[in-house]
């Protein structure tokens, strides 16, 4: 099975956070992360963190959890423009 990479977004619920969006990223761990490291939000998390978003590695079938930022509705519109523009570059201009 193939490792990849994924952004999730998530949203607290009554029942603990539910995923409502994922975005896959590739195989290429380098790269899901120079991605991750654009996004706006804070690594301090708290009570009252209602949206967050995820950078998980999927290996053999097991997620791993790599990266977690806690994000406003504002980061979340501004990390979802980075992160389409990104995986735009990656299939368009990829040379392999």
């Amino acid at each position: 099975m193939d490792n990849f990479f994924y952004i999730s977004l998530n949203i607290k619920t009554l029942s603990g956070f539910d995923s409502y969006a994922t975005y896959s990223l590739g195989s290429d761990k380098k790269q899901a992360a120079t991605i991750f490291n654009q996004l706006k939000g804070s690594s301090e998390l708290s009570h009252k963190t209602i949206l967050t978003m995820d950078l998980t590695e999927m290996r053999d079938g097991i997620p791993f959890p790599l990266k977690m930022i806690e994000c406003t509705f504002q980061d979340i519109i501004y990390n979802t423009k980075i992160i389409t523009r990104e995986i735009f570059k990656n299939l368009n201009l990829d040379t392999d």
